[in-house]
């Protein structure tokens, strides 16, 4: 079993709500990012705002000087440690007493923090809030809205159980309690695509967490993403293969342990069928790939069937 790096140092708060981006080669989108977070800006005495780079080749620093113009401190690995690791970073050199993390391609929209601060306030007891989002292009265009989970804001009741079988948060959604990752440890570096659902679920196994039934956040996909690099080569399988394992230990229940593992290869034969269609455009090994995935875990058998014929007739084409 794998161990969550714990968080040490932790320096009395002073800021209210510390946003950290961690960002990699994605200077151009972080003028937006940037923007959004600057326009609700609540003051160096509320709010702590530093962009911390996994040693970047297109100088970020240039964009956090222009935009930032003294307000948003600077942080440059000293080389490149990828992105789980970057994570953990930027949490660490958090001084608040909320931490937002905030990918350096993804952005906010009016009323984030101030309702996020109102969250906090009103329900106490919650160590963790999110909002509901949207998905965004890399033109800023709204992709998909993700369904609200209950109408009203507030606490989600039994949270845990629906977070461990499926993933309703999008990173830049959500704010979490520093004493939180103090306690529980950061994300899990046995994960690399999926470390932020068990994050999540883990925090929702031990806490009340608060939702905001608005989408106030915008979790970006384009084609130049690790995520997407990532799904044609159909490296996020082998994660969910993992990330599987890891939420069933988290149940306390053979009920639960088992919603998990039916939920889950069902995610996996879709993503996998996802990660197909698309590497048919990139090349015939990776599409072949994933239909070995599919073909693991079709629901039925005639289903099963049917991918092995489509197996067969992409296998004999030259």
């Amino acid at each position: 079993m794998s161990v969550t790096p714990q968080m040490t140092n932790i320096p009395m708060s002073t800021p209210k709500i510390s946003v950290m981006i961690p960002t990699y080669n994605c200077a151009g989108l972080l003028r937006k990012t940037l923007a959004s977070v600057l326009e609700q800006d609540l003051g160096p005495e509320l709010m702590q705002i530093e962009v911390i780079d996994d040693c970047s080749t297109d100088h970020p620093e240039q964009v956090v000087a222009e935009l930032g113009k003294g307000r948003v401190t600077f942080f440059q690995q000293p080389h490149n440690v990828k992105h789980v690791k970057n994570f953990q970073t930027a949490l660490s050199r958090a001084q608040g007493e909320i931490i937002h993390l905030l990918h350096g391609d993804d952005f906010v929209l009016p009323g984030f923090y101030t309702q996020m601060l109102e969250m906090y306030a009103q329900f106490p007891e919650i160590k963790a809030c999110f909002t509901q989002n949207h998905v965004v292009d890399s033109d800023h265009r709204i992709i998909h809205t993700a369904k609200k989970i209950q109408e009203h804001n507030g606490i989600i009741p039994n949270f845990f159980e629906m977070q461990v079988a499926d993933q309703y948060i999008q990173t830049p959604s959500i704010t979490v309690k520093k004493e939180v990752y103090a306690t529980l440890g950061t994300f899990n570096p046995s994960l690399s695509w999926t470390e932020d659902w068990e994050m999540w679920a883990r925090i929702a196994k031990h806490y009340p967490i608060g939702y905001i039934a608005q989408p106030l956040a915008c979790y970006r996909v384009h084609t130049h993403s690790s995520t997407s690099m990532k799904s044609i080569q159909g490296e996020n399988i082998n994660d969910l293969k993992r990330i599987k394992v890891v939420l069933k230990g988290h149940c306390d229940t053979e009920d639960l342990r088992e919603k998990v593992e039916h939920s889950l290869n069902r995610i996996i034969f879709d993503y996998a069928l996802k990660n197909y269609l698309a590497a048919l455009k990139v090349a015939k090994k990776y599409a072949l790939r994933n239909l070995k995935t599919c073909i693991a875990y079709a629901p039925n058998w005639k289903t099963r069937w049917y991918y092995i014929v489509v197996y067969c007739k992409i296998a004999i084409r030259p």
